[in-house]
């Protein structure tokens, strides 16, 4: 029997001794290697190193008995369907963002099928304030919400010497003297080319940004990651500015494609996070942000990043403007969020969790 197949029957064990003798956290993510497992993934290893609690990343949580549920992909939650999961157990829900104005079928039947699920449920976690105040406004009870930010992995997303940098703009082929822009977010519809925009991403501000920056900076350069990226390198191309696009495999590489950058733009329409906010903090790239998710609640505009309203492509444009051509307003903004990003690393996230949510279901 191969050592591989070993470990997994006493993974398989372990769980199942856990099921009987002992409450477990249990956080359900899809099977993609994706920002749901990631999530997961930090949650509960903080959860097992810093308070020594059973806690484990799962896809199939339908047969748990007397446990805690977490469900970090809201997909399968709500198309589970929520009521076969055993009463025995607590469970919780995320979600992220959403806009009921959303005509897209799948938003809409997430928000017919919440009001119910709601109902089975212990706490709704939400990342920020407008998500938080959407499920107010489509009638969630507030004591049903609770709010905690995304977190960000202080030990891999770290700022690196002027040496270092150069030398990963080198090893990723970004040359020296290009204005080096990044997007890494899946901004199309499915998980193939993405031709057509997955429009609350906003790549078509995206663009738009980009269309503008061009008529004044003829050395930029985009580096993107992620699936489904095909609107936006189309875009690129028809716009005749180059970019690179690498799929990463494993979500950590992305790393040091951050450390290649010198701004980072999100033109989102709609978000939970970005995830690339807290990350590009952590490696001490300016940031540039439509009042998005926890952008809006955590961007103090002109000390650690700066803000525009959704769509506001003028002002987006500006404020990239400024970042490139201020030194001391980009140093500034560097130096603040490297601080302010501190509160944000994942340890200190997982105890949120255990403490605003499942430490009374432990006992």
């Amino acid at each position: 029997m191969s050592l591989k197949r070993i470990f997994g029957l006493y993974n398989r064990l372990n769980r199942a001794l856990s099921s009987i003798w002992t409450k477990s956290i249990y956080y359900v993510t899809d099977k993609a290697n994706w920002s749901f497992y990631w999530d997961g993934y930090y949650i509960t290893l903080g959860l097992r190193e810093r308070l020594g609690l059973c806690a484990h990343v799962i896809d199939d949580p339908w047969r748990l008995k007397r446990q805690i549920i977490h469900f970090g992909d809201r997909y399968a939650y709500l198309g589970g369907p929520f009521s076969n999961l055993h009463p025995s157990n607590h469970v919780f829900l995320t979600w992220f963002h959403g806009d009921p104005a959303d005509s897209n079928p799948e938003m809409q039947n997430l928000f017919a099928a919440l009001p119910e699920a709601a109902g089975y449920v212990e706490k709704i976690v939400v990342t920020c304030r407008i998500s938080r105040q959407v499920l107010v406004n489509i009638g969630i009870p507030e004591s049903k919400i609770t709010t905690i930010p995304l977190g960000v992995d202080l030990a891999k997303f770290f700022r690196p010497t002027q040496e270092y940098r150069l030398d990963t703009r080198d090893k990723l082929a970004v040359p020296k003297d290009v204005i080096c822009i990044g997007s890494f977010q899946k901004d199309g519809v499915g998980w193939e080319d993405g031709r057509d925009p997955k429009l609350v991403k906003g790549p078509d501000v995206f663009l738009e940004v980009i269309e503008n920056l061009n008529t004044h900076y003829k050395n930029l350069l985009i580096l993107l990651t992620g699936p489904a990226r095909g609107y936006v390198k189309q875009g690129l191309e028809r716009l005749r500015v180059p970019y690179i696009h690498h799929f990463l495999s494993h979500y950590q590489d992305i790393v040091r494609y951050y450390h290649a950058l010198d701004l980072y733009i999100i033109t989102s329409r709609c978000e939970g996070g970005p995830k690339s906010l807290l990350e590009s903090w952590a490696t001490g790239v300016p940031v540039v942000s439509t009042k998005v998710g926890v952008a809006a609640d955590i961007i103090q505009h002109g000390k650690n990043g700066l803000l525009a309203e959704t769509e506001d492509v003028r002002s987006l444009t500006d404020h990239a403007t400024e970042l490139i051509e201020n030194a001391s307003l980009r140093d500034a903004c560097r130096r603040q969020a490297l601080e302010d990003v501190k509160q944000f690393d994942w340890p200190i996230i997982a105890e949120q969790y255990y403490k605003q949510l499942y430490r009374p279901f432990l006992k």
